[in-house]
């Protein structure tokens, strides 16, 4: 192998994602094909993806970074070893010289121009605004899944706890409440921090956000309660739709709104409800029922730890 030229294999496909799309685990490829991160040379999957060569090594293309792209292994098949000039998922592309690289560059047309102008929205038109309306409409049973993830968080000493959490779940939508405990005794939370995924349809993605919780678990009750940054915490992480009751508005709005809290007064690290145990390796552990979220969902007690990151935190704090 000559020098800098890399092995493709899943850590180097996992080190592109990473460059190439950040800590989102569902994106798009250069023809516009949805690939998910953990379906990686998964040809079975709709959503698997590989590496490909932008310029192919029949033409002296090198196995380097720059070089190399994440695509949808469809896309990857229309290309193959075409070149210049190549079609994946019927759009025209073009392989171009750009100083000491390549690049894929779109091949632009009339009929490409006319689809950008009838896909995007004008909103200053009353015609596009309601034509977008109309086919919004005509897709309100659609099944909607929604994962939210509740951290209250007690007697917090430092404000860098919340953004070591944001960037946990820096992909997500996230919001911050403080309650007053004399005002809210109920709840007695000082902080509370809300994550929102609205589009959670693949089962990898809600191990995904399972997999941040864990983790967060870790850091909260073996590092910042340990060193007194932090008092107490809970975690709740529920998944919910509307696929059960398709025609039932009021149960799209509670998924959209998150309206699946979860308090009662016994004390748990991390919880999760019946969607996220169903679909993750949770659901081959006994866990235990401690109650139902205000959706109606059976919610788990799932007080898991990474091990080898909790003893390497135990060392930190030595």
């Amino acid at each position: 192998m000559k020098q800098n030229e890399m092995v493709i294999n899943r850590e180097t496909a996992m080190l592109l994602w990473s460059k190439s799309f950040g800590k989102t685990t569902k994106a798009k490829d250069f023809a516009g094909r949805e690939i998910v991160k953990a379906a990686y040379d998964q040809r079975g999957s709709a959503y698997g993806w590989n590496v490909d060569h932008i310029l192919p090594q029949s033409r002296g293309g090198k196995t380097t970074e720059s070089n190399l792209i994440c695509c949808h292994i469809q896309t990857n098949d229309e290309k193959a070893d075409k070149f210049p000039c190549f079609t994946a998922n019927d759009k025209k592309f073009e392989v171009i010289k750009v100083q000491n690289h390549y690049e894929i560059k779109k091949v632009s047309s009339g009929d490409d121009k006319k689809q950008n102008s009838e896909d995007s929205v004008n909103f200053y038109d009353s015609a596009s605004g309601i034509r977008l309306y109309k086919k919004l409409k005509g897709i309100q049973n659609k099944p909607v899944f929604v994962g939210t993830v509740i951290i209250e968080l007690h007697g917090m000493q430092s404000t860098a706890l919340i953004d070591f959490i944001t960037e946990l779940f820096s992909d997500k939508s996230i919001s911050f409440k403080r309650y007053s405990n004399e005002i809210v005794i109920r709840y007695d939370s000082e902080f509370v921090i809300k994550i929102n995924d609205y589009h959670l349809s693949l089962k990898e993605d809600i191990v995904d956000l399972l997999d941040r919780c864990v983790l967060l678990n870790t850091y909260l009750g073996k590092y910042f309660t340990a060193t007194q940054q932090l008092n107490s915490y809970k975690i709740f992480y529920g998944v919910h739709s509307n696929k059960a009751e398709e025609n039932n508005q009021a149960q799209k709005i509670d998924c959209y709104t998150s309206v699946n809290e979860f308090y009662n007064y016994r004390n748990y690290n991390l919880a999760i409800n019946y969607l996220v145990k169903f679909n993750t390796d949770a659901d081959k552990k006994e866990i235990e029922s401690i109650g139902r979220d205000k959706c109606g969902y059976d919610v788990y007690e799932y007080d898991y730890i990474y091990t080898n990151l909790a003893e390497n935190l135990a060392k930190a704090i030595k």
